[in-house]
């Protein structure tokens, strides 16, 4: 049974707050609290552990409404879905010890395979630092990832065995809370890693989403595209009403605005509309079964070409909004540093895109005919 999230309290309490939310240096327990309470981070979560059962478009279209009030709030979604994702490849008795309590689940931590383990028993003594672990501030369990002999694997951890070190002093998505986590010598089953990259990792959960390959549901790049719609809605109603400097007509009135708005708006809805279509794809082939290497890699592609043009759409609205958007901290000066700092995430770097394309180069997938 699908269980709709709802995401109307939280989108409300955003705009309500948005000032307060802007100078955060994480999401605020009300806020958290009400995301919980909306089911917004168990869109992703297998139905057997508690989830909602959404369906990938649909999660999409959630985290794009949140991303559109506040990046930040938006990206906190996606990593707390992605992280609860991977669940479903620990073993069903570990899985289920995470998500005890799915209503109040929060996952945050590193999945770069950055920390070291030593066998002790049949456990692993997990030691480690990762950086960039948004949400910590009001997580229930951390991840960290090791490189163990069978390749890079991640491991959960209670709140209470690690350390949230406060160093995160950015321009952009601030209230992501993105912390550095650490930890020393957890001990963490040795059987309860789950794989990252591993297309073939068993699961014992039949809802797609545990059949998705990780990274490739394409909801990291729906945020960057949030923001870049609301820059251009932004700069649409100043058009309105803004007259720039030495001219009569307002900017809404001036052909030499009217094109490259035209522009922006065409290549920011084809970009969205390209994601879409990639998740679409994703998501019906999991519900038959397995995603084929060639979706993964399109949706993929997609993600990267999304989060390229959602930054240069923002970068376009606030050099086109002039002085105006210069003066203090204002929505567009937001979008602006949330847009640069969102897509300077691994997963839109050029390596990534890279082994995105070698599929469709080498053979074991067909190019689009």
């Amino acid at each position: 049974m699908i269980v709709e999230p709802d995401p109307s309290a939280v989108l409300a309490w955003a705009d309500a707050h948005a000032e307060k939310l802007a100078t955060a240096d994480h999401l605020p327990d009300e806020l958290v609290e009400l995301s919980l309470a909306g089911g917004l981070y168990r869109m992703y979560l297998v139905p057997e552990l508690g989830g909602l059962g959404t369906p990938l478009t649909t999660t999409s279209t959630v985290i794009e409404q949140l991303s559109y009030v506040d990046g930040s709030l938006g990206w906190c979604t996606t990593v707390a879905n992605g992280a609860a994702g991977l669940l479903a490849g620990l073993p069903e008795p570990d899985a289920r010890l995470v998500a005890a309590d799915p209503e109040h689940l929060s996952i945050a931590g590193g999945f770069a395979p950055v920390g070291r383990t030593v066998l002790d028993g049949t456990d692993r003594l997990l030691t480690g630092r990762w950086g960039f672990a948004s949400g910590c501030t009001s997580a229930t369990w951390f991840l960290g990832g090791a490189m163990l002999d069978e390749g890079p694997r991640v491991g959960f951890f209670p709140v209470a065995d690690g350390h949230v070190v406060d160093d995160w002093d950015v321009i952009g998505l601030r209230a992501t809370g993105s912390h550095t986590v650490t930890a020393t010598d957890v001990r963490i089953p040795a059987t309860s890693w789950t794989e990252l990259f591993d297309r073939s990792r068993p699961s014992w959960s039949t809802d797609p989403t545990a059949r998705i390959p990780f990274g490739a549901n394409g909801l990291l790049a729906i945020v960057p595209l949030g923001i870049a719609r609301r820059a251009l809605d932004e700069l649409a109603e100043l058009a309105l009403t803004r007259k720039p400097f030495g001219q009569q007509q307002r900017l809404a009135d001036d052909p030499a605005f009217q094109l490259p708005f035209g522009i922006a708006l065409a290549r920011l809805e084809s970009a969205h509309r390209y994601l879409l279509d990639m998740q679409h794809a994703v998501w019906t082939e999991a519900e038959d079964g397995a995603v084929a290497p060639a979706t993964e890699a399109r949706v993929n592609l997609a993600s990267g070409h999304a989060a390229d043009t959602a930054v240069e759409v923002v970068q376009f609205a606030h050099k086109a909004a002039g002085t105006t958007a210069i003066r203090g901290d204002t929505v567009l000066t937001r979008c602006l540093h949330d847009a640069m700092v969102a897509t300077r995430h691994v997963a839109f770097g050029q390596p990534m895109r890279a082994r995105a394309a070698q599929p469709l180069l080498s053979g074991r997938a067909s190019l689009p005919g």
